[in-house]
């Protein structure tokens, strides 16, 4: 059965929203993260944050100033992608599909489903409602965190509605010379 990781960039408070203000990536980040996309053969977005990040992914590949940075985004560019959303979104991002959600049922059934399948992992790549409704279902087997090392004070959490304790399971930690730290955990 494919495994399905949660992965994001987080504040050491916590936080998770507005990334574009905080996120900051070396090449070897970069170069880290394109293996860690190896692993997988989906990526899963929110429809809220999937045209932001189809317009900077696809606009990187070839002008990016990075290689490592132009090399990931060929590599997601070229990856399926999943967008789920309860309404339509115009799907401008190559090998896209919509995955329309209902309900939280439905949901749950269509994530089995796509688990089941054959293949490699799968990606939640963004964004903070999406996450949560993947940690609300407990529909996730891993998670891979970027923690960077600042503190904002206010933004969007994003285990605060977590009502059970999950065990997790160091798999991987690496700290990069910009003192971000790629933790990756998967449940007990």
């Amino acid at each position: 059965m494919r495994k399905l990781f949660l992965h994001f960039a987080v504040t050491a408070d916590g936080m998770v929203s507005n990334v574009e203000q905080w996120v900051s990536f070396t090449d070897e980040a970069m170069k880290d993260g394109s293996a860690w996309h190896d692993t997988v053969d989906t990526i899963i977005f929110g429809n809220n944050n999937y045209a932001p990040l189809a317009g900077y992914w696809q606009a990187a590949e070839t002008s990016a100033n990075s290689a490592a940075e132009r090399a990931f985004a060929k590599k997601i560019n070229d990856m399926h992608k999943l967008v789920l959303s309860h309404g339509e979104v115009e799907l401008v991002w190559k090998n896209s599909e919509l995955l329309r959600v209902t309900d939280s049922a439905a949901f749950k059934q269509t994530m089995a489903r796509l688990k089941n399948m054959p293949g490699k992992n799968i990606t939640v790549d963004s964004g903070e409602g999406t996450w949560r409704s993947f940690l609300e279902n407990d529909l996730w087997d891993g998670i891979d965190m970027l923690v960077h090392p600042l503190l904002i004070g206010n933004g969007t959490p994003l285990f605060d509605s977590m009502s059970i304790k999950v065990p997790l399971r160091l798999v991987e930690s690496k700290t990069y010379e910009n003192g971000v730290v790629n933790l990756r955990y998967e449940r007990v």
